[in-house]
């Protein structure tokens, strides 16, 4: 669920947040290894990791940023939906 950085979204312009995209990488990168932390189901590099699971945060992630939610916040949302079950 890493964002890439040279990926550029036909409606980028169009979002109500104007960050510097380095901002805006940083802080989705922060709030993932956040995330990653909480929920080891969705580190890949862990031995709890669910590969359905991450690609369902990553699924509500892609609508919630396409309704113009920052990509952190919306990472946030996603999480929480899909994984409030697998909380410690």
């Amino acid at each position: 669920m890493r964002i890439q950085s040279n990926s550029r979204a036909p409606h980028a312009a169009q979002m109500p947040f104007s960050k510097d995209p380095a901002e805006v990488r940083d802080r989705y990168d922060w709030t993932l290894s956040s995330l990653e932390q909480e929920y080891p189901v969705i580190d890949p590099d862990s031995s709890e990791y669910d590969e359905a699971l991450m690609f369902d945060v990553y699924r509500r992630l892609k609508r919630l940023v396409w309704s113009g939610i920052p990509p952190a916040r919306a990472l946030e949302l996603a999480a929480s939906e899909v994984l409030r079950p697998f909380s410690h």
